[in-house]
């Protein structure tokens, strides 16, 4: 591989290499040996990119995010004032069933309410 590098593509792979084997990250390493981190990251972005260095394994670029965001349902202690109801517009609020329904709400439910239809099967129209 190593043969068809430019020069500074192989400085910077040896420095990638190099921070590996001894553990730190790669601009700790690059500062240590004096070289600019600019010209380092740049070659190695430019390899990855055509496929001669693998994407990066870094922990972080590995998550994916989910489209989805957990929500606990809790009882508000502040009551809302008639000013801030009116000032909304619009849905705030829409749940959608795996069955097929949903049910769209221009104000937030009341905690109860939400906590009764997500425990099954009951009487929650009130």
């Amino acid at each position: 591989m190593t043969d068809t590098l430019t020069e500074k593509q192989r400085v910077a792979v040896e420095a990638l290499e190099g921070a590996r084997r001894v553990g730190v990250p790669l601009s700790d390493y690059a500062k240590a040996k004096g070289l600019e981190l600019r010209p380092v990251y740049d070659a190695i972005a430019t390899l990855r990119g055509r496929g001669v260095l693998p994407r990066s394994d870094h922990p972080r670029k590995r998550r994916s995010k989910s489209r989805f965001v957990a929500v606990r349902v809790t009882s508000s202690s502040a009551p809302e004032t008639e000013l801030a109801r009116a000032s909304r517009n619009g849905m705030v609020c829409r749940l959608v069933c795996a069955q097929g329904w949903a049910i769209e709400c221009d104000e937030w439910p009341a905690p109860r309410w939400v906590s009764a239809l997500l425990s099954g099967p009951g009487d929650v129209a009130s």
